[in-house]
């Protein structure tokens, strides 16, 4: 029987509508999935791995189809009501139970299947230089390991909810449900396909793979280590934690399946019968007295909306599948909140304040989900329950019974976002912070709620013009899925990406800011919009009155009255207004550009202007300037002047000036010279009357306006914001001849457009060019503007306030400045004032920042150099992308992570304090001492501020704490190492900022251990000594020259293999034998197994280190901030085992090699071991 009712069964999905849809849709999916990148550049599109990842993505697409088909064809017995006929035939009860399920599996397995044949073909759209061999078991393995155990897991459990319910909810509920385990694993396991991810401080936890029922966390955390060779070579193993994982939810899928067996009822459920006692009453009789009924005005309607709300509420909400969603939702947020607030980046933990806590749930992609299920069964309610005909026949308005669906859709978005700030509110409290700042939470119905209830009204009207319910849900995810990747589709414009607006955070110094304009007037749009939607969703009601598609659009001007003519003539009127208002803002004063134009403008200015990048040009020496800032308007003008000199050694004859494209409008002059421009990418030529002969100089004045709205694309380091205005000024002011920031490293495109795939840089220019700085802002009265320079004066006039700053010693070319309503506290250090601007009522850190401050100075000037100003001063900015920024004397500080983070934990690094000894150390590591612009740049700059950052750090904390944060560092440079092509030394490294800050602060770090600090920092003074202002650049071969002076050859050796080399570690510590000796000693035998590779070549180098070996009197799991060693000494080695005998006076409890965690070891937890000595 089994052999004919499975073909069928596997035929009746075949042919449904929804699965064809679904077969189209996946095999779509295929096609576009393999033109994404996955792993990094250097990986192929049809790599093992791309496609491993590929699968497992689409894997998680198809419980939508499980969740569809499940409910469409699984439970057509009871739907149809066939159940009574079934029951009674010869099938039994496992034929019947075996046969549902498969045909439910093999539907989605074969979508699956013919996602895979999507990405063959998109392969072969794709170019050679994209691509790597095809092998067939590249497509194979991932669908067994990957696809089939997660369609077996994620069939199994939506057959099992839907055979035990009987309840077609209940089946989306458990659909939902697979979505939230996805989400929630990836949350603990920090999955790097989610926008919160964060660079962890601890070692994975294995737990979270184990957990992930699809074994995507397991797939992202085991390979996470993989080189580019591994993932476009090596199929993902089915071994370790991964292995486990499969076994466990395919085992969880066979007990699912044999729970619904044992359980579901293969019978019919009759109602039960009551017998009802007879009763003989006499019933005076009621004479009949017709009633007027008025089914017409606007009382009627009203009444019947709101009739009709009633019940469509009730059904929503006084059901359990609801309730049990609803907890889930609960549960999604609550731990992707804890998570994000305490686990974040460095292991850092955030205050909890309303603020930042809105700023994580805004989002609520998930409610989209949620939406269309809703919307299916709302519509289709009346036709599920045989009601249809008996509802239409009443005299009920259309727009009744649309608006009260559509109500209750509101409803359920209401419902999701007050979860939301229930979740907020809790999670404050429970931590002891009690400033809940309740109409802060409110805003959420607005930002959160809003674009979800537009998104209700868009799959309302979709399921209005699709009469069959399934397919309407699939064509819903459809579009929902264009919508929220509908950027990667290439759809980038928000006037064509329904209910989106731009990004929007929320900052304490500006709350949403004035993008929150942006927001109104793109949900005006939007809005504007959804009502034509909403008056075609009446005139489209399937009401039952005409049967066709053809019928309903032919009838639509029937269920319109006049009123609906009016309203939607002012919809659409509102429509063309808001949308050319928003593209004049947009595209015309805001320049915009989409990533496909921006990199077509970047080629062409290379291919036009590089080959005049070796014109000589004068030389700014001197810029003044007038900048007013208007923070309300979103926009700020300058007026200025540069004071240009010919430092070459030949006349100049035209000077060419550049304007950056986010400039709105400008002027230039230059007296008595002639100009010509080049409109497209804002080029000037000035040709002067007489050439500006070597040594000569030259005025340039300039004017420019810029217009920052909120429609304009948000940029971090060009924002004016309300409170809080960022600007980086010297990347927007008139630069003089080729600008190379403007050039891509878009590979691909650079080899299709003729160019290098690496630009060529020009000519290297080792002499300083410092600027005096002149300037006076004007601001609004409340405000304080900080920038470079010394204050001279402060004064309001016209209702605006001014500032006039100058610098008294030549600076680069750098000169940022920020606007806001500033509490300032000021300190005197050692003859400096120290200032820190901070938004009122942040204290939290102010004191450990201010410290920070003095001690950073304290240590450069005692091992450096002196500091030239007489002030430092630290601004704080709003929350945007990045920590924080160096300026000459001045520091820009991002908002949450130095002034919102929580680093009252003493035994875990306050990264305030690094993060503000880093940027202070920039005073001298790119201020003072400015590298020549090129390879290995960046190890003069970040990398000697990260060592900076480290001493600082372990002077004050102690090196058993600071071994905590280089131990962080490690992991984060082995984590990141592999998504960013091949990697480079660090002379050489100019674009992988893992080498330069992770790796670039170990590796100085482990010289300074080989050096000792003395030696150390002595060479950093010669340095400086050679190569600061007025002498020449420094490269990275004057630094390692400085450090080789005082290094013994086999030093020298070792610096020379860790910054002209990318060379790694593999340590190991063995205690062969331990024991008491009689004179109370204890005597140890280790053995050390050392590996040192260089990266790129493979090959095992032969070791010639000396590296520490520490005895500690506690176990590892006891060590804390205060352990000191019983025995530390560096220990030669030089081959690959080393046995080493140790005696001590103390009886010591765990051996540790590499102790403070200093070398480059990609597994450091075999570095220590417990000591277990016999009784």
């Amino acid at each position: 029987m089994v052999n004919v009712l499975l073909p069928f069964e596997i035929r009746y999905h075949l042919r449904q509508i929804s699965f064809r849809a679904a077969a189209i849709l996946f095999f779509g999916l295929g096609i576009l999935a393999i033109q994404g990148s996955y792993g990094g550049e250097e990986v192929h599109k049809n790599s093992p791995y791309a496609i491993t990842v590929i699968v497992g993505l689409l894997s998680l697409c198809s419980i939508f189809a499980s969740t569809i088909f499940c409910a469409n064809v699984v439970l057509r017995d009871t739907t149809y009501k066939m159940d009574a006929i079934v029951f009674t035939t010869a099938v039994g009860r496992l034929p019947y139970f075996g046969v549902r399920f498969f045909g439910l599996f093999m539907a989605v397995f074969l979508l699956l299947c013919l996602s895979l044949l999507g990405i063959a073909a998109g392969s072969l759209l794709l170019d050679d230089g994209q691509t790597g061999p095809f092998r067939f078991a590249y497509f194979w393995q991932p669908l067994l390991v990957f696809g089939l155990p997660n369609i077996l897991f994620s069939s199994s459990l939506i057959f099992c909810t839907a055979m035990l319910s009987q309840n077609v909810r209940a089946i989306y509920v458990a659909g939902v449900l697979l979505y939230i385990l996805y989400w929630t694993a990836s949350i603990l396991g920090n999955s790097p396909l989610l926008a919160t991810s964060s660079l962890k401080l601890t070692e994975p936890d294995p737990l979270p793979f184990l957990l992930d029922p699809f074994g995507l966390a397991a797939l992202f955390g085991e390979a996470r280590l993989w080189s580019d060779w591994q993932r476009n070579n090596q199929l993902f193993p089915l071994q370790n934690v991964f292995l486990l994982n499969r076994l466990l939810w395919t085992v969880f899928a066979g007990l699912l399946l044999t729970v619904s067996y044992r359980y579901f009822s293969f019978r019919l459920h009759l109602p039960a019968q009551t017998r009802q006692k007879t009763r003989q009453e006499s019933v005076n009789p009621v004479r009949y007295s017709p009633h007027r009924v008025h089914p017409q005005g606007y009382t009627y309607g009203w009444k019947t909306f709101k009739s009709q709300l009633k019940l469509e509420i009730i059904s929503l909400v006084k059901h359990i599948p609801f309730m049990v969603m609803l907890l889930l939702w609960i549960f999604l947020f609550a731990i992707e909140l804890k998570d994000t607030l305490f686990s974040g980046s460095y292991g850092i933990r955030s205050y909890p304040s309303t603020g930042v806590i809105i700023d994580e749930l805004r989002a609520m992609r998930l409610a989209m989900l949620l939406i269309i299920f809703y919307a299916a069964e709302l519509l289709g309610r009346e036709r599920a329950a045989s009601m249809q005909e008996l509802i239409y026949s009443t005299p009920v308005f259309t727009s009744s019974l649309w608006g009260a669906k559509c109500v209750t859709l509101g409803v359920l978005v209401a419902i999701l976002v007050s979860a939301n700030i229930g979740i907020g509110i809790v999670v404050q409290l429970s931590n002891g912070y009690f400033t809940v700042e309740l109409p802060t939470y409110l805003t959420l119905y607005y930002y959160s709620g809003l674009p979800l209830f537009l998104f209700a009204i868009l799959a309302i009207f979709i399921q209005t013009i699709i009469p069959n319910k399934y397919l309407g849900m699939l064509l819903s995810m459809l579009v929902a899925f264009c919508i929220v990747f509908s950027r990667r589709l290439g759809i980038e414009h928000y006037l064509l990406r329904y209910a989106t607006v731009p990004e929007l955070t929320y900052s304490y110094l500006n709350g949403f800011g004035h993008y929150a304009k942006a927001f109104n007037g793109y949900m005006l749009y939007w809005g504007s919009f959804a009502v034509v939607l909403s008056l075609l969703t009446v005139g489209l009601w399937q009401n039952g009155q005409y049967s066709t598609g053809w019928q309903r659009v032919k009838s639509i001007g029937s269920q319109w009255g006049i009123s609906s003519a009016y309203v939607g003539a002012a919809a659409v009127l509102l429509w063309l207004f808001t949308s050319s208002s928003i593209y004049y803002d947009t595209n015309v004063i805001g320049n915009y550009k989409s990533t496909a134009a921006k990199l077509d403008w970047q080629l062409r200015y290379e291919q036009q202007f590089k080959p005049f990048s070796r014109h000589p040009q004068p030389i700014i020496r001197a810029v003044k300037t007038d900048i007013a800032l208007y923070p309300k308007a979103g926009k700020y003008t300058v007026k200025g002047s540069y004071r240009l000199k010919n430092e070459s050694a030949e006349p100049i004859t035209k000077i060419w000036v550049g304007i950056d494209p986010e400039v709105t409008a400008s002027r230039l002059s230059i007296p008595g010279a002639k100009e010509t421009r080049n409109t497209e990418f804002n080029q000037h030529w000035f040709l002067l009357n007489k050439p500006l002969g070597p040594g000569s100089e030259i005025t340039l004045q300039f004017s420019m306006e810029v217009i920052r709205s909120g429609f304009v694309p948000f940029n971090s380091e060009h924002a004016v914001v309300e409170n809080g205005t960022y600007i980086e000024l010297e990347k927007y002011v008139p630069f003089l001849g080729y600008n190379s920031r403007f050039e891509t490293d878009d590979a691909r495109a650079r080899k299709k457009s003729g160019l290098p795939t690496q630009s060529i840089p020009g000519p290297a220019d080792n002499r300083y060019h410092l600027i005096d700085l002149e300037t006076t802002v004007s601001t609004e009265p409340d405000q304080y503007v900080v920038t470079v320079g010394d204050l001279q004066k402060s004064w309001i006039a016209d209702q605006r306030r001014y500032f006039h700053y100058k610098t008294t010693v030549p600076i680069n070319f750098m000169f940022a400045l920020s606007s806001a309503r500033y509490t300032i506290k000021k300190e005197i250090y050692k003859g400096i004032e120290l200032s820190i601007c901070y938004q009122d009522g942040q204290i939290f850190n102010i004191a450990s920042m201010m410290q920070a401050m003095k001690d950073a100075l304290h240590y450069c000037k005692s091992n450096f150099s002196h500091y030239p100003l007489k002030h430092f001063t630290l601004a704080e900015i709003p929350q945007y992308k990045g920590a924080a920024t160096a300026y000459p004397g001045l520091i820009f500080s991002a908002e949450r992570i130095n002034f919102l983070s929580d680093f009252r934990d003493t035994d875990k690094i306050n990264y305030g304090y690094a993060i503000v000894a880093h940027e202070v150390s920039h005073q001298w590591w790119a201020n003072k001492l400015a590298p020549v612009n090129g390879p290995g740049d960046g190890l003069l700059t970040e990398s000697l501020a990260k060592y900076t950052e480290a001493m600082v750090v372990e002077k004050t904390f102690g090196k058993m704490l600071l071994r905590n944060y280089l131990q962080a560092d490690n992991r984060l440079y082995f984590s990141m190492r592999n998504t960013d092509g091949k990697e480079l030394p660090l002379d050489q490294a100019t674009d992988q900022p893992f080498v330069y800050y992770q790796k670039g602060g170990l590796v100085l770090y482990a010289i300074k251990e080989t050096l000792g600090e003395e030696k150390f920092n002595r060479a950093l003074q010669r340095l400086i000594e050679k190569h600061a202002y007025p002498g020449t650049k420094a490269t990275p071969d004057d630094l390692i020259h400085e450090l080789k002076q005082d290094a013994t050859a086999s030093q020298a050796r070792r610096i020379d293999d860790w910054l002209r080399k990318v060379i790694v570690y593999s340590l190991k510590v063995t205690v062969v034998s331990c024991e008491s000796l009689v004179n109370g000693q204890f005597r140890l035998t280790l053995r050390v197994n050392m590996d040192k590779t260089e990266q790129g070549s493979n090959k095992s180098l032969l070791p010639d280190d000396e590296i520490d070996v520490a005895l500690f009197d506690r176990k590892p799991a006891d060590w804390d901030q205060q352990l000191k060693p019983v025995y530390l000494q560096k220990h030669q080695f030089s081959k690959a085992e080393t046995l080493l005998t140790i005696t001590v006076t103390k009886k010591p409890q765990s051996v540790a090699i590499d102790p403070y965690g200093y070398l480059l070891d990609e597994n450091q937890s075999d570095n220590t071991q417990e000591i277990r000595f016999g009784k």
